[in-house]
């Protein structure tokens, strides 16, 4: 496929002027999201305006948070497929809102489909591009220059957004849908605070309240070593020993020390210290909690 790189706030701008007189814009997000490196990391983004693809890469040196902003809040609608992952990402990385989201999945969802993009597009569309979607969301999207194969990718899920809308809104009206629509697309673009990494934990919901008080340290204290040598949190230390943990309180050292077992030997001698750490100070804002009631 041809398309023009975005690698500068200018081109960015320019791009955005030619989306003038466009009444929508397909728009999807590629990302980093604690597979190869630590942390969440936006990667790529990729447009499609009806006629023509583009790639904006928020990695080059020339694009700045300014440029993002101006591209985010721009007028033009907005197509999607499941916004909230990445209107998340963007919030949590830039503080930006994205303006002028059109959720295509909610049009879908409404409709009684709950199934990916790729297996709407061959519902209502009849297109199967045979891509290896899973290959492709494992790739690495932080190197440089990207494999023509992850571009492709990429802008494969904007290539037939527009055509879905076209198809889908049609038949919410046919159906009397409308009212349901509007109410879950504003459900779904509605901008939410992220919550902290901790309470998404398998498990966390049906941990006690001074278990959630261990798990919550823990899990800063394992988060703390993966940022030290960026690598993804979980190759320090599993995420469900973090619940097993938060349950279990090791009482000593050694006990700690066997609970880990099998962990990753390159971070054992900073996990232990650093759990038993996050243990103790557990255990005060307990105690602390106690005294204050």
């Amino acid at each position: 496929m041809d398309y023009t790189y975005i690698d500068s706030d200018e081109k960015i701008n320019e791009m955005l002027s030619l989306f003038g007189g466009k009444d929508r814009i397909a728009v999807d997000f590629e990302g980093e999201f604690n597979l190869h490196i630590y942390g969440e990391h936006l990667c790529l983004i990729q447009v499609f305006d009806g006629s023509s693809f583009f790639i904006i890469d928020p990695r080059a040196a020339g694009v700045t948070v300014k440029g993002l902003e101006a591209f985010f809040s721009s007028s033009v609608r907005k197509l999607w497929f499941d916004c909230q992952s990445d209107a998340s990402l963007v919030y949590k990385a830039y503080g930006l809102k994205i303006e002028n989201i059109y959720d295509v999945r909610v049009l879908a969802e409404t409709l009684g489909f709950h199934g990916n993009l790729k297996a709407l597009e061959a519902e209502y569309l009849g297109i199967d591009n045979g891509l290896n979607k899973k290959k492709n969301q494992q790739a690495n999207w932080l190197k440089r220059p990207i494999p023509d194969e992850q571009i492709e990718y990429a802008l494969e899920d904007v290539a037939h957004l527009a055509e879905l809308e076209d198809v889908l809104v049609p038949l919410i009206k046919e159906r009397n849908l409308e009212k349901q629509a509007i109410s879950a697309m504003k459900k779904a673009t509605a901008v939410k605070k992220p919550l902290p990494g901790w309470t998404r934990l398998g498990g966390w919901k049906r941990l006690s309240r001074e278990e959630k008080v261990y798990a919550k340290h823990i899990f800063i204290a394992r988060d703390k070593i993966a940022r030290r040598f960026n690598v993804p949190a979980a190759r320090v230390m599993d995420k469900h020993l973090i619940t097993a943990l938060a349950k279990e309180r090791p009482s000593t050292k050694e006990r700690l020390a066997d609970s880990l077992i099998g962990e990753n030997p390159r971070f054992l001698n900073f996990l232990i210290p650093s759990v038993w750490e996050a243990i103790t100070s557990a255990k005060e804002e307990i105690a602390s909690g106690i005294k204050q009631r």
